[in-house]
């Protein structure tokens, strides 16, 4: 008996003194539409959305990699050089509004499917993403991506 009200005393210990990240989190809000707004016009090789929803000082994070603002624009208007048909047939998006136990941060998360075929050699590379916004006083100040990075690594080097 007295190792079961034991086990009880445990479990309703951990369990209330547990602190769980809580927030909401949405799919239709303003900056879900953007980053996927964002995504869309990349496709067209169109920056509009990208130049107003990210600060200009805003810090981004590919594969481990420090970049700037323009640096990103340009690597992604390059794609278009190098690659046709580029399109992203599966795309979700959501942000979520944390709460006081995670600083009152807003952050959208992306996941999606990249396809691209070689202009150089006609080759279909297909590359699952993901990616991480910041969001602070409506602009992203921070962005995260991670992807696998083959497909650009041989079509720049072939460049070169």
């Amino acid at each position: 008996m007295k190792k079961i009200l034991l086990s009880i005393v445990l479990l309703s210990t951990t369990f209330s003194l547990a602190q769980e990240i809580t927030g909401r989190t949405r799919t239709n809000d303003k900056y879900s539409i953007a980053v996927s707004k964002t995504v869309k016009e990349y496709l067209k090789n169109e920056f509009s959305t990208f130049d107003t929803f990210h600060a200009d000082d805003a810090t981004f994070n590919l594969n481990g990699n420090s970049y700037k603002k323009n640096e990103v624009k340009e690597g992604w208007k390059m794609h278009h050089k190098i690659y046709n048909e580029i399109k992203v047939p599966m795309m979700f998006v959501e942000t979520t509004f944390y709460d006081e136990n995670n600083n009152n941060t807003v952050w959208s998360h992306l996941w999606g499917f990249w396809e691209g075929t070689s202009k150089r050699t006609g080759k279909v590379w297909k590359n699952p993403f993901n990616a991480s916004f910041k969001w602070v006083d409506g602009k992203i100040v921070h962005a995260m991506w991670i992807y696998d990075p083959t497909a650009e690594n041989e079509e720049m080097a072939a460049l070169q």
